[in-house]
């Protein structure tokens, strides 16, 4: 199996400096046709997700090659969770998975998870607002699934 090629997205920072980096590198695959399949969800870019097509340039004196947009949407969502309090990054993972979400607690304390297009988004929407009212966690959409 090749390894995944890579692909940056640039991001736009806050007046606190968040997200913590100018640039985020998504796992791709090229295609045939010199755009990129997203492999996995992104931890800050909003707009893309996994097994979306997206279209890459390459820059003078700069051999990353670089996110220019969506060609076509995969229908998948994305989320991000910021566990609080006693929550923990492995409890929110679970109760993603019994929604039928593939979930991954990342380095910097967030969790991602692949919303797939079929999933039920009232059982979801529900999830996150009562995790959010309650204090669990902080959330936002990426992507709308569907």
């Amino acid at each position: 199996m090749t390894p995944p090629a890579h692909a940056w997205v640039a991001l736009e920072q806050d007046e606190d400096g968040y997200p913590p980096f100018e640039a985020e590198r998504l796992d791709v695959e090229v295609r045939h046709d010199g755009a990129c399949t997203v492999l996995a969800v992104p931890v800050f870019t909003s707009g893309i997700a996994v097994d979306d097509i997206v279209s890459v340039v390459q820059v003078e004196d700069d051999d990353r090659w670089w996110v220019t947009g969506v060609l076509l949407a995969s229908g998948r969502g994305t989320a991000r969770i910021a566990p609080l309090g006693s929550t923990t990054t492995a409890q929110v993972v679970a109760e993603l998975a019994a929604h039928g979400c593939v979930a991954t607690a990342t380095e910097h304390g967030l969790v991602t998870a692949d919303l797939p297009a079929d999933v039920d988004g009232a059982a979801l929407a529900e999830l996150l607002d009562t995790g959010s009212a309650s204090g669990r966690w902080q959330f936002d959409l990426g992507v709308e699934p569907g």
